[in-house]
């Protein structure tokens, strides 16, 4: 059983000839040696290296030659991205479409153990499920509690947050006994038996199967026996403590292989102290040559980077050019130009076409702190990204608000497409209405609101049908919405997936998929999506009048992007980020890393997303004469701003 089983599967020349001729891509001998490795071992990827395409590749390869009806591969990561990149690119293929459906799951690390642990376990004790999400059940249980109890509360700085259980079931993050204790206790547990849930909590329970259960380890790894971990660099440690009980190595009957950057873990590891991570394991395949920029921004990025090994450029359209990647030492009060410096040198290195081909890239100012939570101390200036730009708003373009009407759904997804080019956030939108749509027909919380609302929907009906169902999804995605006329043809097909889950039109359903234009009686478009995109700079150039569009936001939304030009801001976390690095951005890196663990990951992120123009922010009382001197040695071209 187990890896023995998969002796069987052999990776030949011709599988990756094969691979290419769908995928459009040519793989060198350093993924060849990925794509055939069918052992236990890590791959550290560097930013642009294919990581994702050589995942994929070994993907199809896999599905093609599986073999086993009732086993099945495992493809573990912390969002969607690796599902919506087998959507598509695999799509169309008759291998895409086999590692989208049974035995195979491809999906989220919270799904997986909701799916295949915590949700057995639960409902074996007695549980129904009704909503998994985090923040709707806090607030629920808050306001479950008196009034008086939530004043004392607050007054000792505690919130919603307190109502969940932390780190164990029964433990809750308040250390005193008492009347009050057992008042948060109460109403979680009478949320729970509601069947509300926060995602937390549905691992503490999965933890708990795993540990109360031995038959659930055995039977997983008897399903999947190889699991893949994508950005395995953001595994947390309680994570990896439930990946390593449902598959024990010791028992030998799991391959288990990981990919990621240990330098770009921004999310998970930021607040733990760990002394020696998950990720990578010893010795691990390397892909260290990035397809994204070339070997002068992988020079100025390594000097921050963390891991051992050194990433590698290639030559690209703009290394010829010898674009001049730009530090800008500014005084305080100046801090607003560094935008416009940048917004010109934009205009002086790129023609308008191809600021009109990279539009999709696009150019990108970023900060590690972007969230106003109140005024800047003059001795913390720059903060944050709003200290540059006071336009900026960091929850300006929230997109868990919730229309009233189906079509405004739609209409949001469609922006989201239009926006960035993302299929995936188009259909994500449409699936939160038909969530809401077969909730509404159903009178109850049929499916639950999880953060896969497509995965929530299509778990609910039997696997013959589930397919159909997701052509009924890309057939939605790609409907007219913009005449009367045509949104009938979209709500005909609405009909006919309430009728999957045995649903007809009610007055409330027919209310909720009605028709609402977009244009007011003055002719105008209704401000049903945004008409400017939110954070976004317009600069023009005074006498060509040419223009450049500048996206404004934090590291953390761009990691696993690719720009045309980045600005790296200076924000304030306890100390000026780059300040605090300084010796490292001069490639003159101290003996201890220390607490800068977290900084020089993120700058790291950062420093990696440009393709083509990268370029750094910094207070000019922050550099002496010795470090200019280092920084314009280690290849930055230096610009005051007085």
């Amino acid at each position: 059983m187990g890896i023995e089983r998969l002796k069987e599967i052999e990776i030949t020349d011709g599988d990756i000839a094969w691979v290419e001729s769908i995928i459009g891509y040519q793989f060198d001998s350093d993924r060849i040696g990925v794509i055939k490795n069918m052992e236990s071992i890590d791959i550290q990827a560097f930013p642009g290296s294919g990581k994702t395409t050589t995942l994929i590749a070994k993907l199809a390869i896999l599905a093609r030659k599986w073999p086993y009806a009732n086993s099945g591969i495992c493809v573990l990561s912390h969002t969607n991205v690796a599902r919506e990149e087998i959507e598509e690119r695999l799509g169309n293929t008759d291998v895409g479409k086999k590692l989208l459906m049974y035995p195979h799951f491809i999906g989220t690390l919270h799904s997986f153990f909701d799916t295949f642990v915590a949700l057995p376990w639960l409902r074996s004790k007695g549980f129904r499920m009704n909503m998994i999400d985090s923040d709707l059940v806090r607030k629920s249980r808050w306001y479950m509690l008196p009034f008086g109890t939530r004043s004392y509360l607050e007054r000792n700085h505690k919130d919603a947050q307190i109502c969940s259980y932390s780190g164990d079931i029964g433990v809750i993050n308040w250390d005193k006994q008492g009347e009050t204790r057992q008042k948060i206790l109460d109403a979680i547990q009478e949320s729970q038996s509601d069947g509300n849930f926060t995602f937390d909590e549905m691992l503490l329970y999965a933890k708990q199967a795993l540990k109360e259960c031995d038959s659930i380890p055995i039977g997983l790894q008897q399903r999947f026996p190889i699991i893949f971990i994508d950005e395995a660099q953001d595994t947390n440690s309680f994570q990896w403590e439930l990946i390593h009980k449902a598959f024990p190595e010791a028992g030998g009957m799991t391959i288990i292989q990981g990919f990621g950057d240990s330098n770009q873990a921004i999310y998970n590891y930021v607040n733990e102290i760990v002394e020696q991570p998950e990720f990578p394991r010893k010795a691990p395949l390397l892909l260290s040559e990035s397809k994204r920029f070339d070997n002068r921004i992988a020079q100025l990025a390594n000097t921050v980077s963390i891991s051992a090994e050194q990433m590698h450029g290639t030559e690209n359209d703009y290394t010829e050019r010898e674009s001049c990647h730009t530090l800008y030492l500014f005084s305080k009060d100046k801090a607003g130009q560094v935008i416009e410096e940048f917004a010109q040198h934009i205009l002086n290195t790129f023609s308008d076409d191809e600021l009109l081909k990279n539009k999709k890239l696009g150019c990108h100012v970023i900060g590690m702190v972007h969230d106003k939570k109140d005024e800047t101390p003059e001795k913390h200036f720059p903060k944050g990204i709003y200290d540059y730009w006071p336009s900026y708003e960091a929850k300006k373009a929230d997109r868990n608000s919730n229309p009233n009407r189906l079509i405004d759904y739609f209409r949001r997804g469609r922006f989201e497409f239009q926006k960035n080019g993302e299929l995936s956030a188009q259909i994500e939108w449409i699936a939160k209405g038909i969530r809401r749509l077969i909730n509404t027909a159903k009178g109850q919380n049929l499916i639950a609101a999880t953060n896969n609302p497509v995965s929530s929907i299509i778990k609910q009906i039997s696997e013959e049908k589930q397919l159909e169902l997701r052509k009924k999804f890309y057939a939605l995605s790609s409907a007219g919405i913009s005449t009367e006329e045509s949104w009938k043809s979209v709500v005909s097909i609405l009909e006919s997936v309430l009728k999957e889950f045995d649903l007809t039109l009610n007055e409330k359903v027919k209310k909720f998929i009605s028709w609402k234009s977009d244009i007011d009686l003055n002719g105008n478009a209704k401000e049903t999506v945004p008409r400017t995109l939110p954070n976004h700079y317009i600069f023009k150039e005074k006498e060509s009048e040419r223009c450049v569009e500048l996206k404004f936001g934090s590291i953390h939304s761009v990691k696993g992007r690719t720009h045309l030009a980045t600005l790296v801001l200076e924000t304030y976390t306890k100390a000026h980020n780059m300040k605090a690095i300084l010796k490292y951005l001069c490639n003159k890196p101290p003996k201890s890393i220390g607490a800068n663990h977290s900084r020089l990951k993120c700058q790291y992120v950062a420093m990696t997303r440009a393709k083509a123009l990268l370029c750094l922010a910094i207070p000019l009382e922050f550099v002496d004469e010795k470090i200019k001197k280092r920084l314009e040695d280690v290849g930055w071209a230096l610009k005051i701003i007085s």
